[in-house]
């Protein structure tokens, strides 16, 4: 097996003192025998830090070029890149979330490939596969991209001689769409379909997302503890991953937010429903607000799924592709895919639209929603103003003169 040797300690150079350094070291390459320097990384912080990282790029530099790959298949492969990136800590939680989903796809269509064996012909029709089971233009690029990016770094590695996306056009990305939002006219109708439906802890985030411009991890991870109805006030402290895991919102957005009365008996009618359905006097102070039947947060992609179909049915979106076929007692089935509309983030879009058209403050607006922008100011705001006030009535005061 190929080892790689690398000289000495490395080097530290200073680029401004205490603040930010360079790091670099030698290896041996043991195709060429020549010394060549590894690509030098920025650290930001103190020398020590500097050096600690030194410590650690040196061994992932090694690692990565003495693990014996060449057997593996690609899915095998990608799902080991993965995990080097997630020991290493260096790329966020939800970065690496996203690329889950991507990961998962590759194994699915090109897992059983041997990495070595791996053909841009294997790709192009890994590709024309998604393509025909709905998956958007947008997908198909994160795929693509992807999957590039995995390969690159098995080039780098030198443990295939060449990338074979190099052999096939680029899925390019799609022109950005603009981002939409409902009308005053469209979020009032919906707002009032809402209150009809048959209450569950995923009509209650739909709402949330409508009224309160929360995010979807937001909305899944709000606990009745960071509910206070007495007071209209709702405090944003955790979100839900994909692993149902409960962390820090999107941005360090942690805020609290004066809710409209409106969604004060909203969220009380709720709070009615969940005390009949469980035994218990008392909602525990940890209990989702979005619950489950049984009491459990709502998964995420579950949630996403039951979310395309709900908006579909209100005349929000539609699926491009439909197809039809019969289940073992003969019974007709439908398979949807392809979901054309909006999305939950666009009822987020929709709540800082309505704010500022109907005359809010733009920086009440901004505290309100947790805009990364005004991230430093939220963390130093203990109160909330008349003025932010007013903006979180805004939504109700325009359901009501619509309806």
């Amino acid at each position: 097996m190929r080892k790689l040797e690398i000289n000495g300690e490395g080097e530290i150079i200073t680029v401004e003192r205490g603040q930010k350094y360079r790091i670099k070291f030698k290896y041996k390459d043991p195709d060429t025998g020549k010394w060549r320097y590894a690509p030098q990384r920025t650290v930001k912080g103190n020398k020590p830090k500097a050096r600690r990282e030194l410590e650690k790029y040196k061994a992932e530099f090694e690692r990565e070029w003495n693990q014996p790959k060449s057997t593996s298949t690609f899915g095998e492969y990608a799902h080991d890149w993965q995990q080097t990136r997630r020991d290493l800590g260096k790329i966020t939680v939800l970065a690496l979330d996203r690329d889950e989903i991507e990961i998962r796809r590759i194994d699915e269509q090109l897992g059983n490939i041997p990495l070595t064996d791996l053909t841009a012909s294997d790709i192009e029709g890994s590709v024309v596969r998604l393509k025909k089971q709905g998956l958007s233009e947008n997908g198909l690029h994160k795929y693509w991209a992807k999957v590039n990016q995995i390969l690159k770094s098995a080039v780098k590695r030198k443990i295939i001689p060449a990338n074979p996306c190099d052999q096939m056009e680029p899925i390019k990305r799609p022109d950005a769409k603009e981002r939409k939002s409902l009308t005053l006219e469209q979020a009032a109708k919906f707002a009032i379909e809402l209150k009809n439906e048959n209450r569950d802890g995923k009509i209650v985030a739909v709402w949330l997302a409508l009224a309160l411009g929360l995010r979807r991890g937001e909305c899944l991870g709000l606990r009745w503890m960071d509910v206070d109805l007495d007071h209209g006030m709702i405090h944003i402290r955790k979100q839900l991953d994909i692993h149902h895991v409960l962390r820090k919102p999107k941005c360090a957005s942690i805020r609290d937010l004066p809710i409209d009365e409106g969604t004060v008996v909203f969220l009380k009618e709720w709070r009615d429903i969940v005390l009949s359905m469980f035994p218990f006097s008392e909602i525990p102070e940890d209990f989702p607000v979005c619950c489950t039947a049984v009491g459990d947060f709502i998964d995420p992609t579950f949630f996403d799924k039951w979310r395309r179909k709900f908006f579909v049915n209100h005349g929000l979106g539609k699926f491009t592709v439909v197809e039809e076929w019969h289940d073992s007692r003969g019974i007709k089935r439908y398979r949807c895919s392809g979901y054309e509309g909006y999305n939950l983030h666009e009822l987020r879009h929709t709540q800082a639209t309505l704010l500022i058209g109907l005359g809010a403050d733009l920086k009440a607006v901004q505290d309100i929603m947790g805009h990364a922008s005004m991230q430093m100011t939220m963390r130093y705001t203990h109160s909330i103003t008349e003025n932010q006030r007013r903006a979180s009535s805004a939504f109700d005061q325009a359901v009501l003169q619509a309806s």
